[in-house]
């Protein structure tokens, strides 16, 4: 009884969950679906994942929906849109699976949206944001990894300084990544273990051992270990023997260069040779990645054969050729080569140079003959170049240290070029630069090709004679009778004498000007002195003056000369005439002591007269200054004018003599 209500309890709690389920899922107007490129994974991974969004509700979204990693950072891709009643918006796009994701068995995705919360029929529904969370299923199998390992020995038999060499390649079958790989080899293939960083799953990868046969048999048994989920695993290689036995064939393999950008091409050349003394037929050569590379070839006893190949490069690869052949017997051989690497460059490092050859000429007409060269090497590549040698023929002519990538450098060389014996007389001239590259192999590009030839000189052109004319006849030209040496004398003389006498005129007239100053204010001081005497108040004409004073009186104040008498200075008998009209008027009006106006007048003309005789002496020093002045301009003028004389008459003198040689 207890039981039964039991099971019915139970069955109403499922009943009520499954209810309220279902109308939570009736509310909900968004169905999402999510599609994965796979659910079965062995450790994380990156998968391409599909979401579509669905508006399964009865209107409109009222707001835009977003989707989110499951890492909680938005999904710019998918936008925000805004979905209409039955719209959907796809996404698709990647997500790497996590190792959480891994061990809870599910990855989820989300989507925010927003909803109107209540009943249709309230006026002012609240607006919701919600969240959905949806997620898909996904199976964990495990990290368990699976590999292949395959050994290739090659050659199966050696002698002795022959090289071995033993390759494990490694290749990943499993679904999940193997690191750490470790390969341990018989000592008496390698003391060293050989390693591997990792393989991918469907990737492969090898590693090649190198051993020299001595004269006992060579052992191969190799553990390898690696790594995958964080555990180790471990595989042995079961063990193979490298016999030790006398080759009657020997195979050598070599490349010209170690390598180059790709496209460009490898010379192989492979040299066999039958030590033995039985031809060798059938002779067949492979590789593991050139497939049959000779094939139907024939070695005879005791001969070598060279095999050249041109391989162009596409990868880095190593290779090691196998070469099988036939005896009479019956017997087979078999031997191998040592591996050669070839390696493939960046395209972008590769060095690629152009030369221009210019001549100042083409012809040259000795031997030997020079020649002006000038050469242009241009970097064609994208990287620098260094230490680039031009050579002509074995000589070098210049280096340059670095040529930038697309630049240019030039040089100029005076080259003796021999075209003695060459055919045709000419002569081809090329100029090769040489460098390295990244792999330290020589490097050489060529000029264009630039022509000298040898001509014979022409020879010069004769000169036609040089007829020098007859002198022509000359006849004595007349002259006329020479001039007396006096007349030219009396010249020079008179030309001088002129000047002479110019001078002579010049100071004269200096001295007649001067004389004509100091006379002219002799007189005007005279007359002051009358016309002071003339304007006193008082004159006594009843008193009877001496001769001479009357005389001087009436004859304006001047003294007549006496025959016989030498003639005095102006100054002095201006001084004596004021004296002695001041004693006249002394005289005249001594007798009258009441009347003081005489007195004053006579004292008047004393100091008039004092004046006077200051001004005289002062301006018979300024006159005796100015004709010494002028004196010696007039000496220091007729000094000039008597060098210029003498001058003239010197160049005179020259121009006579000068005419009188050419009428001789």
């Amino acid at each position: 009884m207890n039981r039964k209500r039991l099971f019915l309890a139970l069955a109403l709690g499922i009943a009520l969950v499954l209810l309220c389920v279902s109308a939570a899922l009736a509310d909900d107007p968004m169905k999402v679906s999510m599609e994965l490129s796979t659910n079965k994974f062995s450790g994380p991974k990156t998968i391409n994942v599909s979401i579509t969004v669905t508006n399964v509700g009865d209107g409109d979204m009222p707001g835009p929906v977003t989707l989110y990693y499951p890492n909680g950072k938005k999904v710019e891709e998918f936008g925000s849109p805004t979905l209409k009643v039955g719209a959907s918006k796809r996404w698709s796009g990647e997500w790497t699976v996590t190792k959480s994701e891994l061990e809870a068995g599910k990855i989820t995705f989300k989507i925010k949206y927003s909803v109107y919360s209540g009943s249709e029929e309230d006026e002012n529904p609240t607006l919701v944001k919600k969240t959905k969370n949806f997620s898909k299923k996904i199976t964990f199998t495990g990290a368990d990894p699976e590999i292949s390992i395959e050994r290739t020995i090659k050659p199966t038999t050696a002698q002795k300084g022959q090289e071995v060499s033993v390759a494990y390649e490694i290749k990943n079958t499993g679904t999940v990544e193997v690191t750490s790989v470790n390969i341990k080899e018989n000592s008496s293939i390698s003391t060293k273990s050989g390693t591997i960083d990792s393989v991918k799953p469907g990737e492969s990868k090898t590693y090649t051992f190198t051993a020299v046969m001595g004269t006992k048999d060579l052992t191969s048994n190799a553990t390898v270990s690696y790594k995958a989920g964080g555990k180790t695993f471990t595989q042995k290689v079961k063990s193979d023997t490298v016999k030790y036995g006398e080759v009657n064939l020997s195979a050598t393999l070599k490349a010209d260069k170690k390598g180059g950008a790709p496209g460009d091409t490898v010379k192989l050349t492979l040299t066999l040779k039958n030590t033995g003394k039985l031809d060798l037929t059938n002779v067949t050569v492979t590789d593991p990645a050139l497939g049959t590379v000779f094939r139907n070839e024939t070695v005879k006893a005791g001969q070598t054969v060279t095999l050249e190949k041109e391989l162009t490069i596409t990868t880095t690869q190593e290779l090691q050729f196998t070469v099988t052949a036939d005896e009479k017997t019956g017997k087979g051989v078999e031997t191998a080569t040592g591996r050669v690497k070839i390696l493939a460059m960046d395209p972008t490092q590769q060095i690629v140079l152009s030369l221009d050859a210019t001549s100042d000429r083409t012809v040259v007409y000795r031997i030997p003959g020079t020649v002006r060269f000038s050469v242009t090497v241009h970097n064609d590549s994208a990287v620098e170049v260094k230490n680039i040698t031009v050579k002509a023929v074995e000589t070098t002519l210049y280096s340059f240290e670095s040529i930038p990538a697309g630049g240019s450098a030039s040089f100029i060389r005076d080259v003796d070029v021999n075209l003695e014996g060459m055919p045709g007389n000419k002569g081809t001239f090329q100029f090769t630069a040489t460098c390295r590259d990244q792999l330290d192999q020589p490097l050489s590009f060529t000029s264009n090709a630039v022509v000298i030839s040898y001509a014979e000189p022409t020879p010069v052109p004769t000169e036609a004679p040089v007829v020098t004319p007859p002198a022509p006849a000359t006849e004595p030209i007349p002259t006329d009778m020479p001039e007396p040496e006096w007349l030219e004398q009396a010249e020079t003389v008179a030309e001088g004498a002129k000047w002479i006498f110019a001078a002579i005129a010049g100071i004269l007239l200096i001295l007649l000007l001067i004389g004509a100053v100091r006379r002219g204010k002799s007189r005007s001081e005279s007359k002051k002195a009358m016309d002071h005497l003339e304007g006193g108040t008082y004159r006594d004409y009843s008193a009877v003056p001496k001769r001479r004073h009357r005389s001087e009186i009436s004859n304006g104040g001047t003294v007549e000369e006496a025959p016989g008498k030498e003639e005095k200075p102006e100054t002095e008998d201006t001084v004596q005439n004021s004296e002695l009209m001041a004693e006249t008027l002394r005289k005249l009006y001594s007798e009258k002591p009441e009347d003081k106006a005489p007195a004053e007048a006579a004292e008047a003309v004393g100091e008039a007269a004092e004046a006077v005789e200051e001004k005289a002496a002062e301006a018979e020093e300024a006159v005796t200054e100015a004709a010494e002045n002028a004196a010696e301009e007039a000496a220091e003028t007729a000094e000039e004018v008597s060098e210029e004389v003498v001058k003239a008459a010197e160049e005179a003198i020259a121009t006579r003599r000068r005419r009188g040689r050419k009428q001789d």
